[in-house]
């Protein structure tokens, strides 16, 4: 045998040791489950970003869209027991907690920051509406 031939005999036999190695290696350890990258969300730029993204659920109560109208009512300790008038469309109703507006809207609950309207299940908000300003007093003195 040449001295080219014994060379590259050496050469395999030491690249099959090597993988037979890595085989062995590979085989000893145990399998790790796959995992991908999360893709981090990113500020969408533009005007009108935030309509193409749905909101984050807060825990707050949306505000109604109902035809509802704060006229006026009782102011009572506890809250849960105010009576309340409201103008729903045409009609002007007072109510208490727990009592039917319409068929199937009930004022659920009254809370300091407004009114929980039960609407087909769903439960919105009638804020307060805001204290008007203090006027005709004169200064003395």
């Amino acid at each position: 045998m040449s001295w080219s031939s014994r060379f590259g005999a050496f050469l395999l036999l030491t690249l099959a040791g090597w993988l037979a190695a890595q085989c062995v290696l590979h085989l000893s350890r145990q399998p790790l489950p796959a995992t991908t990258a999360q893709p981090e969300h990113a500020a969408i730029p533009g005007l009108m970003a935030g309509h193409w993204q749905a909101p984050l659920d807060t825990g707050e109560i949306p505000l109604t869209r109902l035809p509802l109208q704060y006229l006026g009512g009782l102011r009572a300790q506890p809250l849960s027991a105010t009576v309340v008038v409201l103008r729903f469309g045409e009609q002007i109703r007072t109510l208490g907690r727990g009592q039917r507006l319409a068929p199937g809207i009930v004022l659920q609950d009254i809370d300091g920051a407004g009114l929980i309207i039960d609407n087909q299940g769903r439960r919105e908000r009638l804020p307060w509406p805001p204290r008007p300003a203090v006027t005709g007093f004169k200064r003395q003195g």
